[in-house]
């Protein structure tokens, strides 16, 4: 009788709660969304004991809106730092030098720092996906389970409210979990002074002793720290010398062929996947452009009809690209057009954003100069392209003898539209990863790139994600060409 009951009231409860009624409840106890919309700066700091073994030491937690943000775990002789400045995510581990993340890393240190500024307060204007999972027990109390999706791609966050006070008793991340108690008013502000971490083999409990909103903030702390006082070059003398090394490189990309493994996936607005395929190409380089022969799909090779059709077209575009490369190489007239187009694009990024902290740094074994980009707020765009340009932030990784890019990471800052949003909008967290390695120890070739799309094109919604490996490059000299089987 007793469990029937128990039954019914949670069906109860479950049926009348929804993830947006349950994150506005938590809006409302935490203080409000007035008193959230006026907090511009986090300030916390404890003290911290490790479970295991008894060292003692603090932690400390600093955010300021948009999106900066600054924590460090200190422990006996340990200390971790991990921030995003606003263009790019670094962490510090031990005696080890800071290093820009990458991957996952990356993308979790980012949409925590989104996270600890907004605190979930403009759900829909986050372009937040959000999904009821039930109900479990945290610290022995009833818990709402939300989990929370980024709408472009990204790592989802499990999310764990009281149910009774409504506030954040626990949240998930891929790599740590917190959990949280002893909730105190601070400036109108519901804040936990009791905190558990747990993440890298370690479990910590923090003690709050200071928690401030609003207080100014040294923007300094955000920035990469320099440590190596060896000279850096004019950064965008380097990005314009990258530019121009370019056809050198596309010179040495024809000689190569290689292998490339394309994984695309579509998500609806609650950011769950919908459909995956995966298609294998071999790849050939014909004046800068890829050419692309599919031979597999979703694990299958092409067989029969379908593949004599796609030898058919690979051939027609490789002879059309390979004609159109010839005659670009004979007609100076042409070059000329094309290398002014491509002075004016680089010109338009080079205006359109501002360099900040330039670094040098080992990227897979390569010594690199990696450097923040972010919009310039003295630029005004008056073209669709530069619009989209002055909207992205992120970093890049050159090889400073090679004078070509290593790694580039991006991400839209803001909402970009085209023509008023009519023909396009490039949704807010859209971002791209592109990266290339040193292939024969003569030209760095790519290995790796990664979209993460959400907007709208005409009258068309997309939300996609993409992701292609290289390998298995190759020099080829001979007449590339594909003969149809018979039916």
């Amino acid at each position: 009788m007793r469990g029937a009951i128990l039954l019914v009231a949670f069906a109860t409860l479950s049926s009348a709660q929804t993830p947006q009624k349950i994150i506005d409840d938590y809006l409302q106890a935490q203080g409000g969304q007035k008193a959230l919309a006026q907090r511009r700066t986090v300030n916390i700091a404890g003290n911290l004991t490790e479970e295991a073994t008894g060292k003692t030491g603090s932690w400390s937690l600093i955010a300021e809106a948009p999106d900066r943000f600054y924590t460090e775990v200190i422990a006996g002789m340990d200390r971790a730092i991990e921030a995003y400045n606003g263009r790019s995510p670094w962490g510090q581990d031990g005696t080890d030098a800071a290093h820009t993340l990458t991957g996952d890393a990356a993308k979790q240190t980012e949409a925590t720092a989104r996270y600890w500024n907004d605190r979930l307060s403009d759900v829909k204007k986050s372009r937040l996906g959000l999904q009821f999972v039930g109900i479990e027990k945290v610290r022995g109390r009833d818990a709402y389970h939300v989990q929370i999706l980024p709408a472009a791609g990204g790592l989802a966050r499990e999310m764990f409210f009281d149910t009774r006070t409504h506030l954040i008793a626990r949240e998930v991340l891929p790599t740590e979990q917190l959990e949280y108690d002893d909730y105190r008013s601070v400036q109108g502000i519901q804040t936990p002074f009791l905190i558990d971490l747990r993440g890298g083999g370690h479990e910590y409990r923090i003690s709050v002793t200071h928690a401030e909103f609003n207080s100014l903030v040294d923007d300094s702390v955000f920035d990469f720290p320099r440590t190596d006082n060896t000279p850096l070059p004019d950064i965008a003398t380097l990005v314009r010398d990258v530019t121009k090394n370019q056809k050198a490189i596309d010179e040495l990309q024809k000689q190569y062929t290689c292998h490339v493994t394309e994984e695309q996936q579509t998500v609806d607005s609650k950011g769950r996947e919908t459909s995956k395929t995966t298609r294998e190409s071999e790849v050939f380089n014909i004046g800068g452009e890829e050419v692309r022969h599919l031979v597999a799909k979703d694990g299958k090779p092409l067989e029969g009809n379908e593949k004599k059709k796609e030898d058919e077209r690979f051939n027609k575009e490789f002879e059309k690209q390979t004609r159109d490369a010839e005659a670009a190489a004979r007609d100076p007239k042409k070059q000329a057009k094309q290398q002014e187009k491509d002075d004016a694009q680089i010109s338009d990024f080079l205006r359109a954003v501002r360099f900040a902290n330039p670094r040098r740094e080992r990227f897979r074994g390569e010594d690199v100069i990696a450097v923040d980009f972010g919009p310039n707020p003295d630029f005004k765009p008056r073209k669709a392209v530069e619009n989209v340009i002055h909207q992205m932030a992120g970093v890049i990784w050159i090889d400073e003898k090679a004078r070509d890019v290593a790694r580039l990471e991006a991400h839209v800052n803001a909402t970009v539209k085209i023509g008023g949003g009519v023909v396009a909008s490039l949704e807010k967290g859209s971002s791209f990863v592109f990266e290339q390695a040193r292939v024969n120890d003569e030209v760095w070739l790519p290995t790796y790139d990664e979209v993460h799309l959400g907007g709208r094109f005409l009258f068309l919604k997309v939300k996609a994600n993409q992701i292609d490996r290289y390998s298995d490059y190759k020099k080829f000299h001979a007449e590339t060409k594909f003969t149809p089987e018979p039916n």
